[in-house]
């Protein structure tokens, strides 16, 4: 066989080094080389120790040569099985004293040796032997007199050998063989969209793996292999704490690497943790424990503890054990995600502010974790609301510069039970917000704009901490601000693809079915889903708004543009009626841009109406800015994916497609290209952005045909509402016939007349022609001095504007009175109320009718009408006092 013509030849050799000075090796050394020409297979070496025992004695001489050949030949007889269990104590012993030889190739042969036994069917199944091989290997690591090889050897060494017990953990106690790579660390995409959906990918592979991994109840390990991977945890925890290892014998080791090995352990074998109680306890008790000291901050942190590469691999392992362990160590997670919101507002150096900054961000873009977070922590009534407290800080960040100067320098209270994942966005938004009041916030924004266009291009930035100049330290608050933005974005794609996935299921109607308000949602996503929109939506809307308003980058615009256009289209789907209008709301704010607007009037991203013509003169020049037609191609988006669920939303669409209908139709209307800022009109013929939007707002009517019934009707509804010139000559009749279905019989038609009329009376009151002309006629002679000098027009005189508005409300009075039904009054009390909070600032004439109605419910006897009578009252006494003449005021 070679290995015996091999072993030969070694022992040859080491009979002629040994023949001058070490006689008895010399003898030994021929000895075995007449007994091995009587053995033909590794097994009889394996029975007969006298090959062993030779190259025993020739490293029992302790000389470099000897040694190094002794070694070597121990290594050839370990890989071809040739060795017995019964000699690995010898062994061991004889690599415990080369260890302490100063020759640095005896040392790599000494580390090299521990490996191979790793890596063959001697491995040490006996805790002595284990911790004994550990021992060398952390020795030699540690030894300050070891050269840099032998340390990185010996730290290699280790973490392979760490690698190979745990292996062997999972192979004998039968549990799944998964492994989950650097913790769920996925490698980014151009776009956070694709990091969401390669985390959906990957995150359907993972609950493969856990449901189909095995027993699901946990169970005591019963093998010395498990007992050995427990003692080494242990260990590992005491060194990462800066304690010593009791088992291993070592009296200290770099923090730094022992905690490495841990997140090691804690990333690729889950299910030791998951599904051994004795694991699972040290994690609890010691593990968590030690990653909770060391991540706290409220004292200067010197040494190690301090260094960024630790405080990395402390935030690297808690995101692990957050990812992979949240469903079974709920309370230490909980703890986990507060104390990480809470590092967002605390004074720190940016550095690691931005280190938990890109934590969150991946939390953010990996759906499966955020579902879990969310099912786990915020839907649970008991616990704290972690994804709201994400959410909240990431958006503080964004907002809190509005009274600082600098968010990144500042110290800052965090309240008491943070809700986590709304905590975590939150954050996010707070460091996008950061840049509304910076002295540098343009520098910044500018950075910004060029990450994200970096990243479009696939080139990934990354942080110099070593750097300090100014230049680096723009960079540096620019990438917090990415992350942010990146972390709110991945919340918003997350809910929009378990949106997708609900549909798919069947929990919720597709957006291409007839639109019909379905019975409360029973669906696990679906449930979910419509939890963290409700949650979260509002939090995110102001930052990514603010962000978007501040933006010009091309990439970033594009980015954020996708965000409104899922968020939005998911909300269509779950039928969140009041996040869809102030998503469209606030998308159509930056469709049409009007000269001096922000001094003309206030635009609000409330459900309510947005008139984006209003109070414009049409030769007014409307600039069309890149920003402007990418808002409007995902409005154009958003309106033919929903055109079957966007009922009463239409109006928003509608409001901001006529004001681009006149910008379109007007002389004075130019579009500004993105390489040059030229303002240019029709500059290239046929594919003119004017021309692509003509056609696209063409098309959204044309698909009329393709609509079902109900959404055709909710389209012709949301045309009739801007059609106001049919207002007063058909109003009463209008109205005439509201008022009779209202007394009908059949409580079906009474609601259909209550909601008809609610609609007309809010629609006629919130119209521009009303409301222009209650603004130049009011009573208050400051405010026709300013519309005056506005220039606004004013068709309606005094007159003709108290008949009309009296007209209007005076229906509610007839109804109110004229019926002994009790549900029509109520619904004439909530008209009423939607009224008031709406237009209330805007009436002068018609406040006797309102009174009166008032008066007449505290004689009343029921409670719904009190309550509701109670709650317009407050109304007025908040917000329209100012307004009521006074005659009107008589006890």
């Amino acid at each position: 066989m070679a290995l015996m013509a091999v072993l030969e030849s070694d022992l040859r050799a080491l009979s002629a080094e040994a023949r001058r000075r070490y006689p008895a090796v010399k003898d030994g050394a021929e000895h075995a080389i007449l007994k091995l020409r009587s053995v033909s297979s590794p097994s009889e070496l394996a029975q007969n120790e006298d090959i062993l025992r030779i190259f025993l004695m020739a490293c029992e001489v302790r000389t470099v040569k000897l040694s190094v050949i002794g070694l070597s030949c121990i290594q050839k007889l370990i890989s071809h099985d040739a060795v017995s269990q019964s000699a690995l104590k010898e062994i061991f012993s004889t690599l415990k004293n080369h260890a302490e030889m100063a020759d640095e190739s005896v040392q790599l042969k000494t580390l090299q040796t521990i490996l191979i036994i790793f890596q063959s069917r001697l491995f040490p199944e006996n805790e002595d032997n284990m911790a004994q091989a550990l021992g060398i290997c952390l020795r030699l690591l540690e030894n300050s007199r070891s050269s840099d090889s032998v340390r990185n050897t010996a730290a290699a060494t280790f973490r392979q050998a760490v690698a190979l017990i745990f292996d062997h953990v999972v192979q004998v106690e039968s549990l799944p063989v998964g492994k989950f790579g650097s913790g769920g660390h996925l490698s980014r995409t151009s776009s956070v969209t694709g990091d969401v959906n390669r985390s959906m990918n990957h995150s359907e592979s993972l609950d493969h793996e856990f449901t189909s991994g095995g027993p699901s109840l946990m169970r005591e390990t019963q093998t010395n292999v498990g007992k050995i991977g427990l003692r080494l945890l242990e260990d590992l925890t005491a060194l990462a704490a800066g304690g010593s290892a009791t088992w291993l014998h070592v009296n200290s080791l770099q923090r730094t690497f022992a905690l490495d090995i841990l997140e090691f352990v804690l990333s690729n074998y889950v299910f030791a943790f998951r599904m051994l109680v004795s694991y699972e306890q040290v994690l609890r008790h010691q593990i968590c424990s030690l990653i909770m000291t060391s991540l706290r901050t409220n004292a200067e942190v010197e040494g190690e503890a301090g260094e960024p590469y630790f405080r990395r691999l402390v935030l690297r392992s808690v995101a692990h054990i957050i990812r992979l362990y949240s469903s079974s160590l709920i309370t230490e997670c909980e703890v986990f995600l507060s104390m990480l919101v809470k590092v967002t507002f605390l004074d720190l150096p940016l550095w690691h502010r931005i280190l938990v900054l890109e934590v969150l961000r991946g939390f953010c873009v990996e759906a499966r974790t955020l579902r879990i977070l969310f099912q786990n922590f915020d839907m649970h009534p008991k616990n704290t609301n972690v994804v709201e407290g994400m959410v909240k800080a990431l958006a503080r960040v964004v907002s809190s510069v509005q009274m600082f100067k600098n968010v990144f320098h500042l110290p800052c209270r965090h309240p008491k039970n943070t809700n986590v994942v709304e905590g975590m966005v939150k954050a996010l938004a707070r460091v996008v917000s950061s840049v509304q009041f910076q002295e540098t916030s343009e520098e910044s924004l500018a950075a910004v704009a060029g990450m994200f266009s970096s990243k479009a291009k696939g080139i990934e930035w990354s942080l110099d901490n070593d750097a300090s100049n100014a230049a680096v330290l723009v960079a540096s608050e620019a990438h917090a601000i990415t992350l942010a933005i990146e972390g709110l974005l991945g919340v918003v794609f997350t809910v929009a693809t378990l949106t997708d996935e609900a549909v798919d299921a069947g929990e919720l109607e597709s957006p291409r079915c007839d639109y019909d308000p379905l019975p409360k949602c029973t669906g696990k996503t679906a449930v979910l889903c419509i939890s963290m929109v409700d949650s979260l939506w509002l939090t995110i809307l102001d930052a990514l708004s603010l962000i978007l308003s501040r933006s010009q980058g091309e990439a970033i615009i594009l980015e954020i543009l996708k965000g409104y256009q899922a968020f939005t289209q998911a909300c269509g789907v779950l039928h969140a009626v009041e996040p869809l209008n102030s998503y469209l709301a606030s998308l159509c704010k930056f469709t049409i841009s009007f000269p001096n607007e922000a001094d003309r009037r206030s635009l609000s991203q409330s459900p309510g109406p947005k008139r984006s013509e209003s109070l414009v003169d049409q030769k007014d020049n409307i600039v069309l800015t890149p920003k402007n037609v990418q808002a409007l191609r995902t409005l154009f988006n958003i309106a033919h994916r929903l055109h079957n669920v966007l009922g009463p939303s239409w109006v928003l669409v509608l409001e901001t497609l006529a004001a681009l209908d006149r910008a379109i139709h007007s002389p004075h209307a130019t579009t500004q290209e993105v390489s040059t800022a030229k303002l240019t009109r029709e500059s290239s013929g046929h594919y003119s952005d004017f021309n692509i939007l003509s056609s696209l707002n063409s098309q959204l009517f044309e698909s009329s045909a393709l609509m079902h019934i109900s959404a055709v009707k909710a389209l012709l509804s949301a045309l009739r509402q801007l059609s106001h010139q049919w207002v007063e000559p058909l109003w009463d009749e209008v109205v005439g016939h509201f008022l009779e279905l209202a007394d009908n019989s059949s409580h079906h038609l009474r609601n259909i007349a209550l909601d008809a009329l609610d609609q007309s009376i809010c629609a006629v009151l919130g119209s521009e022609q009303f409301q222009n002309n209650a603004l130049s006629h009011g009573p208050s002679k400051e405010v026709r001095t300013f519309t005056f000098f506005c220039g606004w027009k004013a068709p309606y005189s005094l007159d003709k504007l108290r008949s009309l508005e009296c007209a209007v409300i005076s229906p509610l009075r007839v109804l109110y009175f004229s019926t002994q039904s009790t549900d029509v009054r109520a619904g004439t009390l909530k008209i009423l109320l939607h009224i008031l909070e709406r237009c209330g600032e805007k009436l002068h004439y018609s406040w006797s009718n309102i009174l009166e109605m008032l008066r007449s419910v505290a004689d009343a006897s029921e409670k719904d009408l009190v309550t509701l009578g109670f709650q317009s009252l407050r109304v007025i006494m908040n917000d329209g006092l100012s307004s009521i003449p006074a005659d009107c005021l008589y006890v």
